[in-house]
């Protein structure tokens, strides 16, 4: 039985068929954190106007920590010029101001601490190379049907946006 729709915009570290399924995360960076979405047309519109404003940067992966209660999550930071912080914050304002309120914003804007999830309780993955440089040239859409019935959340990618 279906459940809310959620999306969130991400980095994808590794290529992806878009609508193929998913329960675990690939390697990503998330740009902004799960938002709901009443109109697809508005949503891709904005996110098109997000892309033309940005060009293609480089990030480097950087230390290993971990976080939260009992240290129990595991995340690579990146380290960033300011170009990947830029690009947060206009999907995030871009995204409020055209009706697409955010959840969990206790770490957006001036907290964003862009990552790639290593560890939590559904996975354990592979840190980068320490300082190795990461390519920024798209970002992505992912959509989330978490089901009612299991409290599973299915995702999928939905739309790639190029930067110029």
């Amino acid at each position: 039985m279906a459940g809310r729709n959620e999306h969130l915009v991400v980095i994808m570290l590794e290529p992806m068929p878009m609508g193929e399924e998913f329960e675990i995360w690939p390697p990503h960076i998330t740009l902004v954190p799960w938002f709901p979405c009443d109109d697809g047309q508005r949503l891709d519109e904005t996110l098109v106007k997000v892309a033309s404003r940005h060009k293609n940067f480089v990030v480097e992966a950087g230390k290993v920590e971990t976080w939260g209660g009992k240290k129990k999550y595991e995340a690579q930071k990146i380290n960033d010029g300011g170009e990947l912080g830029r690009l947060h914050w206009d999907i995030f304002h871009s995204l409020e101001k055209n009706g697409f309120p955010l959840h969990q914003k206790d770490f957006l804007g001036e907290r964003y601490t862009p990552h790639i999830a290593l560890r939590n309780r559904l996975q354990k993955g592979q840190a980068l190379e320490r300082g190795r440089e990461i390519a920024i040239a798209k970002f992505t859409l992912v959509k989330q049907l978490r089901l009612k019935d299991s409290g599973r959340m299915i995702k999928s990618p939905v739309k790639d946006y190029e930067l110029s």
